[in-house]
């Protein structure tokens, strides 16, 4: 039995890829996963980086192997303030809007109707104490309601597509309650968001389980339906540099003992959880290679090794 044949009760079970996945480890999404997400390949300074001229090769390339293998598809993502065309805050208020509501309609028209979901805003919560919406260029241009404009844009070229706001620290108290906020008050007056993605990009030692169960209760209490949208599980629990060539015995059995607990949380919650999505396929492309690290370490975060093997965790959350 495979994970999406495990879970099919419960929920989608997915991966995000970049266009070359399809190549490397299509054997591997095909037999476990029934959804999949781009990484980067439809992210608007990626895919349009003047605003203008659009290469599609490398978005096309996952939209068709989804499509011709009947995977489910999100979108990832509208709005962020990261691979952002830097060109597009040159202009003025009103060129960013059109600009905007344009990619949305391309994006929309060209792949909309495949969409089961999209991450409409990626990320616009500050994380900082004090501060409610991040400090970035979409800020600046569009205001604080820069939630609002996208989610209208997102819907009228997405009709018929989950709209999700999606962010990271999502079980952070303080976070949560920022998230659940704005997503309350956005539901109040009428904007169409209509769930929530919790990135989980959690480690060996935090959140802790009960933090997760209330952020899910949290968030669920609006009525939004809730999806798991970038699962990685560091075998780190902080910034430093490492040198190790292997996971110690003890970062194994954490974070084999943490997938295990989550994993149960998610069946538990899957009246409001529509899909997990690991961020990457197996541990041989995995952005914590290089990330929050920036001079690189291995790492290996996900429930496939380097050579597409299931490891542990992999056996672990499939004994239920």
């Amino acid at each position: 039995m495979t994970l999406k044949e495990k879970y099919a009760d419960y929920f989608l079970m997915g991966a995000a890829l970049n266009a070359s996945s399809v190549d490397t480890h299509r054997d591997i999404i095909l037999r476990e996963f029934n959804s999949v997400t781009c990484r980067s390949e439809m992210k608007f300074g990626v895919i349009a980086p003047d605003t203008v001229h659009y290469n599609f090769e490398p978005a096309d390339k996952i939209f068709n192997f989804a499509m011709d293998n009947n995977l489910a598809i999100r979108y990832h993502t509208l709005l962020w303030h990261n691979q952002a065309p830097d060109v597009l805050f040159e202009k003025d208020r009103e060129s960013v809007l059109r600009t905007l509501r344009m990619h949305a309609d391309t994006m929309g028209g060209r792949y909309g109707k495949g969409f089961y979901a999209c991450d409409v805003v990626n990320e616009a919560i500050d994380d900082k104490h004090g501060y409610f919406m991040r400090q970035s260029n979409w800020q600046e241009k569009l205001g604080d309601n820069l939630c609002d404009i996208a989610f209208h844009y997102a819907r009228e070229a997405m009709p018929g597509v989950s709209l999700y706001y999606n962010d990271y620290n999502e079980c952070n108290p303080e976070k949560s309650k920022k998230i659940y906020e704005l997503v309350k008050s956005m539901r109040e007056r009428g904007i169409p968001v209509d769930g929530i993605g919790l990135q989980g990009h959690w480690n060996i030692e935090s959140p802790t389980m009960d933090e997760i169960k209330r952020a899910i209760e949290l968030y669920a209490s609006l009525g939004v339906k809730l999806q798991v949208t970038e699962l990685d599980i560091s075998v780190y629990n902080h910034r430093e540099p490492s040198d190790l060539t292997a996971p110690t015995p003890e970062m194994i059995k954490k974070q084999l003992q943490v997938y295990k607990d989550i994993f149960a949380i998610f069946r538990n919650y899957k009246d409001v959880i529509e899909s997990v999505t690991t961020w990457g396929v197996a541990d041989d492309e995995t952005w914590l290679r290089y990330h929050p690290v920036k001079e690189g370490r291995l790492n290996w975060p996900l429930i496939f090794d380097v050579n597409h093997e299931p490891k542990e965790i992999y056996y672990a959350i499939m004994d239920f």
